[in-house]
């Protein structure tokens, strides 16, 4: 008794085409890296003219960077902040966060109080 095999080459080239088309899918979905700008000397020698006295959003605004990369490159640097800039910095921080809050509990006040 012989068993006679049929290939059907057909079949082979549909499932080879859907793997293709399934990992095309796949991979759409996947974002290309961006290729960021090199820092150029000039670049370098304004952060480090800059980076103990002014805050990382002000030095990206002036160089057109993200913070992220001004944060970066100076730690790469070995830039620090003064220590005048850095009191600074928490005042800013505190005021930023505590000033909506201090709003919201007077706006609070202020409507409990029209109520009575």
């Amino acid at each position: 008794m012989s068993i006679e095999v049929y290939h059907d080459k057909n079949a082979d080239f549909a499932e080879k085409e859907l793997k293709l088309q399934k990992t095309v899918k796949k991979n759409a979905n996947v974002k290309v890296a961006q290729v960021r700008p090199r820092w150029t000397s000039e670049e370098v020698a304004l952060l480090k003219r800059l980076y103990r006295t002014h805050s990382n959003a002000e030095i990206a605004e002036i160089i057109g960077r993200k913070v992220s990369s001004v944060v970066f490159k100076g730690h790469r640097l070995g830039l620090s902040k003064g220590a005048r800039r850095l009191k600074e910095m928490g005042q800013e921080n505190i005021s930023r966060r505590w000033e909506p809050l201090k709003a919201a509990a007077a706006d609070k006040k202020s409507s409990t109080a029209a109520k009575k």
